[in-house]
Order: structure tokens, then sequence, then C-alpha cells
């Protein structure tokens, strides 16, 4: 083991050491923990196994369309498994998602325990989204010579120490598939020739929702015809944030619609307190007409609440960075969100296209609202750039088999009765 790795391996027992005594005053930790101790799962002899990693739901989304095409192109099924670092994926998606034979959390990234799972699952091959790379685990991947690959890379905004330590894991890889022209000129500058420029397929996927979608009850009727602000995947800076342009835009006939990142009862409880009127839950037998704001304390409905936004407001964009932008852009609405949004490269491409903007300050994001109310033409010119934006977009999925098929053991795959 090189010494960099055996350096980490010390740096995260440490680590681990005190998560466990942090897990007794984190519930959220405490579940995190408690789903390390899972054992890989008993995968049949006779099945090859794809297996994907991802860090959390963002990701997943992210990276299930392409695992969706390689399925559908297989003659014959392999095992599917699919891990994520937060508990809020698997638990989103373990009992729902029909195309992965396992799903749960990933093995603790320490030389022994990722080990045990390579050898208990043996992978034909694996599939990392976006960033989510663990070095002990990629390089026991690499020792026993199973292939890699990463999805969605995002590299060209990464400098200092953050590039050298991802540096140090793509070499590990066996073909990388990159969003942007930049990251592909980026990677092959250092020296990386395994690259292919991709694309997002997300795109793809949020196409499919929009092509599914579905009317939420009670929405149509408690909007009327008013304008409509949905605020999705909000987390507490949002909450105050949004709750500052309520004030500058009170008076007017809006109605909000507030999609908290996490629908715990707790959690939803601190947020409406954050805001400067009483709200309406979406769970509530009955909505209180008089009130403006409804909250959603309830999961899954985002992807289709978009719909009916005039303007949409994504969150994380004052913490790690913003979620996704494209739920709301495939429903060709102008999108704001706050500044931290820079390793999302659609979201500077489409403030490019001014599509989207991002807002420091709560006046900014309330006096771009009045201007919409004030001329609504504006919002059918940013529809038709969203809408163009979007077709311009590359197949993901079919560039990724196309590369795929040059690999021995697709090509194994392929030829399976």
């Amino acid at each position: 083991m090189r010494v960099w790795r055996v350096l980490y391996t010390v740096a995260l027992l440490l680590t681990l050491g005190g998560l466990y005594l942090l897990r007794f005053f984190w519930p959220k930790l405490r579940l995190w923990w408690r789903a390390r101790q899972t054992t890989p799962p008993l995968v049949p002899i006779d099945r090859p196994v794809l297996w994907m990693h991802c860090a959390s739901v963002g990701e997943f989304e992210q990276g299930r369309p392409v695992l969706e095409y390689l399925l559908q192109e297989l003659p014959r099924r392999p095992y599917v498994v699919v891990t994520f670092f937060s508990p809020s994926g698997w638990m989103r998606y373990q009992q729902s998602y029909p195309f992965a034979d396992w799903m749960g959390p990933a093995p603790t990234d320490l030389p022994w325990v990722v080990r045990k799972w390579i050898e208990a699952i043996h992978p034909t091959a694996v599939f990392y989204v976006k960033y989510d790379l663990w070095p002990n685990l990629v390089g026991e991947l690499a020792r026993m010579g199973c292939p890699q690959y990463l999805l969605a890379a995002h590299v060209a905004p990464l400098q200092g120490l953050r590039w050298w330590w991802r540096k140090k894991l793509l070499k590990y890889l066996t073909h990388l598939f990159v969003q942007t022209a930049a990251d592909q000129t980026r990677l092959s500058t250092e020296g990386f020739t395994q690259v292919t420029l991709a694309g997002d397929s997300r795109v793809l996927r949020v196409r499919q929702l929009a092509e599914n979608w579905l009317p939420v009850s009670g929405i149509a009727e408690w909007l009327g015809s008013h304008f409509c602000i949905v605020a999705g995947s909000i987390e507490e800076a949002d909450m105050r944030f949004l709750a500052q342009a309520y004030a500058h835009l009170r008076g007017r006939q809006i109605r909000w619609i507030l999609v908290p990142h996490e629908v715990a009862p707790r959690h939803v409880e601190a947020m409406r307190k954050l805001w400067p009127v009483p709200t309406s839950l979406y769970t509530d037998p009955e909505w209180n007409p008089t009130r403006d704001t409804l909250v959603v304390d309830t999961t899954g409905l985002l992807a289709y609440l978009y719909a009916y936004a005039h303007v949409a407001w994504i969150g994380g964009g004052f913490g790690k960075g913003i979620h996704n932008i494209l739920e709301a852009v495939v429903y060709g609405k102008p999108v704001f969100f706050g500044p931290t949004y820079h390793a999302f490269p659609e979201a500077e491409e489409l403030i490019k296209l001014k599509v989207a903007e991002s807002c420091q300050y709560p006046v900014g994001f309330s006096n771009a609202v009045k201007s919409f109310i004030k001329n609504r033409n504006r919002l059918q010119i940013i529809s038709e750039r969203a809408r163009s934006y979007l077709a311009s977009k590359p197949d993901t999925p079919k560039i990724v088999m196309e590369v795929l098929k040059g690999e021995p053991w697709m090509r194994a795959l392929l030829q399976a009765e």
C-alpha cells in the first residue's frame, strides 16, 4: 500500500473513533454508523455483478439513466448492487427501485472491510457517479483488476490540494466520462487519455419525469391564478433568505410552495418557525385558504411541483452546493439559487443564457420576481431558451455504452445467452 493511503487510513481510523462518540448526540450520524455494520450482499454464483456507488440522492438520479440503459442493452440481466454514502439515498430507494438487486450503504473505506466486500461480490465492473471516490476501495479494486468508471465527472473547478487528491484517485480508474469540454481539456493536459465527453445524464432523467408528469393533488385549485414560487430542496439558510424576500414581496398576489430538503417532522416545524407568516402543511386535511404559503412535508413530489411554478428557487446554494436545477428547467422555468454553485456546470451554462441567476441578497431575488410579475412575456422567452438548452445536450447513456462496448467484460456480457 502506498504511503499516502497508509496515512489516509490512519486518519480515517481516528475520525471513525470521533464519530463513534458523536453518534450518541446526533441521530443522523447514529443511523449512518449503524448502517456501516451491514454485511455484503449474497450474490448468485452464476450472475455477473455491476456495482454503482453514489454519494446520495442527487448523484443516484445522475447515474441511474446510464445504469438502466446498460441493463436494457444486455441480453442477460446481471446482478446489480447500488451503494450510497448518505442514508437518505438507500432509505429513499431501497424498497422501490426495481433495477437493483441489492441497495444499501457503502462499506467503510478500511482496507480489510473493502477486501471483504470485493471478495464477496466479485464485481465485473464498478461505476462511481460524479465524485464520491474512496481511496482504499478504488485501490483494492484496481489491485484485483476490476474495471472502474467515473460517470458525470466534473473536475474543471478543482484547484490546489483538492485537485492533487482527485488526481491520485482518478489514476486508478479505467475510463472517465466527463460533463464538459473544459473537464476533458483539463484531464488531457494532465496526462489522462481514457476520457470521453458524455454530458450529464440527468438531462435524460428530468425529461423522463416531465414526460410522465402527474398533477399533484389540490395544488392547481389552491393556486388559482396567483403567481407561484416553488422553492425546492431548501435548507435553513435558504429559508431565512426567502423569508426576507417574502417581506419585500408582501402585498403582491403570490403563492409560495416550500419543499424542505429534509422532511422529518422536527425539521419541518423548525423551518416553519423561520417563515414570517403562518403556513399550511401539505399533509393537513385542509389548507387554510387565507394562507399564501404551503410547506410540503412529504417526499417524491418536487419534480412534479416545479411544473406549477412561474419562478423556481433551488436550495443548497448557501451550503455545500445547489440541488438539482434541471428538474425545474425541464419545465422551462427561470431558476434562482444562492452563491455556491460553481461545482455545477449546468448552473454556469444557464446563467450565461439568462435562464438562471445566483442571488446573494434577498432584495435581488425579490426584484427579479417583481420584474416577472410586471412582464410575464419574459417567462416565455426564458422557457424557449431552457428547452433549447436541454435539446442541445448529448445522449449520455448511448455515448457511455459505445465506449463500454470496446471493453472485454462488456463484450462477454453482450455475447452471453
